[in-house]
């Protein structure tokens, strides 16, 4: 098993065995224990689960979608043949103002990179896609909402805070796309990917 297995399925276990059971937004009753907290190194492992199928492929895309292309439009998801946001897609082909839109909105992926290279000491490097004006004309509230960045001896650390997560599905989904963004930061700032941080 990889160290992210290991760290997985204690949080698996510690969920079964001290998570309370209860109803939620969805209808469909759930164990629950809250504020789960997995890090990782990436100089030593990539985080994605060996005990389990992770759609890495997917999980880039959808990634791509909302950092690179920051985009809210899931026709172009499913140009890539990903429908994971299809559910949710409103009859104008868009999830409303919700992910990618916060991140074009605020140029917040321009202003991540320009600080991480002019002024790496910041401690300011967030990028959040909990926009209280716009949460009302979304379709789904973001999940995995928030990134807090920081640069250490020529490294990019990176933690992700996860306010809802599905450990059986999104969960290590989340984990492996989040590492994989962070690799990429990494690469164009001209740093090593160090510590990721998942909390959810």
């Amino acid at each position: 098993m990889s160290l992210a297995d290991t760290q997985y399925l204690g949080i698996i276990e510690n969920i079964l065995e001290h998570g309370t059971y209860g109803q939620n937004r969805t209808g469909v009753a759930t164990y629950k224990l809250p504020h789960q907290i997995m890090q990782f190194d990436l100089q030593k492992e990539f985080p994605i689960l060996t005990t389990k199928f992770v759609a890495f492929k997917t999980a880039v895309k959808e990634l791509l979608w909302i950092w690179q292309m920051q985009s809210n439009d899931v026709r172009k998801l499913q140009e890539m043949n990903v429908r994971v946001w299809d559910e949710w897609m409103r009859e104008d082909g868009t999830i409303g103002k919700a992910y990618g839109y916060q991140i074009a909105k605020y140029k917040q992926l321009d202003n991540l990179i320009k600080t991480i290279k002019e002024d790496p000491d910041s401690r300011r490097m967030i990028v959040t896609l909990w926009n209280i004006e716009d949460l009302d004309d979304m379709a789904l509230q973001p999940c995995a909402y928030e990134t807090l960045w920081d640069v250490a001896d020529g490294h990019l650390n990176c933690m992700l805070i996860q306010r809802s997560g599905d450990m059986g599905l999104g969960v290590p989904f989340n984990t492996a796309q989040y590492a994989a963004l962070q690799c990429m930061i990494a690469q164009v700032t001209g740093l090593k990917p160090g510590k990721f941080t998942h909390v959810i």
